[in-house]
């Protein structure tokens, strides 16, 4: 008997993009699909990337009979099944379940076009002309790509259990442009639990055709409250739809002046080093104030951009004596500010003191993140 591997268990399951939906969150979006949209017990559905088949047996525990479904795993199925090899000339009401998802630091989690130029199948009968040179594509975004080629008219409907990053302003464009060219209702579920044994931001989204909702997005977020939030559809390509974080900045307005009045938007100079540094986010919470002996105007505003703990810690560096690892925001003050060491610290201060806002303010793949217009936009009354 071979012995167990741990450790290739876990490059297999990054390779794979192995993320299982637990059995209870299966419940709660299979609930959320069907308040939403009425199906015949008939339907022809398809699940294709099945796993450990929480959503087949989702719906046949709902009475859902004809149910095809594909995984290439062999250790979790007799007969394994690449997806992209599976025939486009089958056609479904319903595709449904959670696609592997990409790990961005391992190359071989992508879809690689080159890999299926020569199969029975190619890349560019369910791939827009833009990504067909593309060296690798997020793995997620194939599934949906090919997914929509399935679907049996426009009646049909595509729901995923998907990476939070997928909905990030301005990413995935060409992606969400096909979703735009077949469906007219998009309806995105986010809730505060761990949906798999691994705390990933995600969400399920249902790409459909409902006529009271057409030409509209519905966010949906559920912690102790449930919240709804309805847009056009265009906004799909603008803007931030991450359930979570459009609704908490919504809801709480900031009254005073976005940061943008006195931090340049240019790309600030100074030291930086993983490894050999002097600054982190364990430490740069001590940099608040500037000594009276140094020179104000080498003083930069550091901001920490990524991490469950950490993020939005700021503090305020010297670009000539200090070495910053990789995890920041690092600001230049605009030059009529750029000598004023009250502001300086005081801005420091305020964000600091407003910690949380940044934690709420949008949440990716493996940590919560910001951007620089986060910090940019934050506003403050002096």
């Amino acid at each position: 008997m071979a012995k167990h591997n741990p450790l290739m268990e876990k490059e297999k399951k990054f390779v794979l993009g192995q993320y299982f939906t637990r059995r209870n969150i299966v419940e709660k979006v299979l609930d959320l699909l069907f308040k939403y949209r009425l199906y015949k017990k008939e339907i022809r559905i398809l699940e294709p990337s099945s796993g450990t088949k929480n959503f087949v047996k989702g719906l046949k525990d709902r009475g859902f009979k004809n149910i095809t479904d594909c995984e290439i795993d062999s250790d979790l199925t007799n007969n394994p099944c690449d997806f992209f090899l599976y025939p486009l000339e089958e056609k479904f009401n319903l595709i449904i379940g959670n696609p592997p998802f990409t790990k961005y630091n391992v190359k071989n989690s992508y879809y690689h076009p080159e890999d299926y130029k020569d199969k029975e199948i190619k890349p560019e009968e369910y791939l827009p002309k833009p990504l067909i040179k593309k060296a690798k594509i997020k793995i997620e975004n194939v599934f949906i790509l090919k997914s929509i080629k399935h679907l049996e008219d426009k009646n049909s409907s595509i729901a995923f259990v998907l990476p939070i990053s997928f909905f990030i302003a301005k990413k995935n464009k060409e992606i969400k442009k096909e979703i735009l060219n077949n469906f007219s209702t998009i309806i995105i579920y986010q809730n505060d639990k761990n949906w798999f044994d691994e705390p990933i931001p995600c969400c399920f989204a249902i790409f459909t055709n409902i006529p009271e909702h057409h030409n509209k997005i519905i966010l949906l977020y559920e912690d102790n409250e449930n919240v709804k939030e309805e847009l056009g559809i265009q906004e799909l390509l603008t803007e931030e739809l991450i359930p979570q974080s459009f609704l908490y900045k919504k809801n709480n307005k900031q009254e005073g002046t976005p940061l943008s009045k006195f931090l340049s938007e240019k790309t600030a100079r100074y030291n930086k080093n993983y490894k050999d540094n002097n600054v982190s986010g364990a430490n740069i919470l001590e940099r608040q104030k500037i000594p009276y002996n140094k020179n104000v105007a080498d003083y930069l505003l550091a901001v920490v951009r990524v991490g469950n703990v950490s993020v939005g810690k700021t503090g305020l560096i010297n670009k000539r004596e200090d070495v910053l690892n990789d995890m920041f925001f690092v600001f230049e003050f605009k030059e009529e500010f750029n000598k004023n060491k009250e502001l300086k610290e005081k801005i420091c201060k305020l964000i600091n003191q407003n910690q949380e806002h940044f934690k709420n303010s949008t949440i990716r793949v493996g940590s919560k993140s910001i951007k620089k217009s986060d910090i940019l936009d934050f506003r403050i009354k002096m």
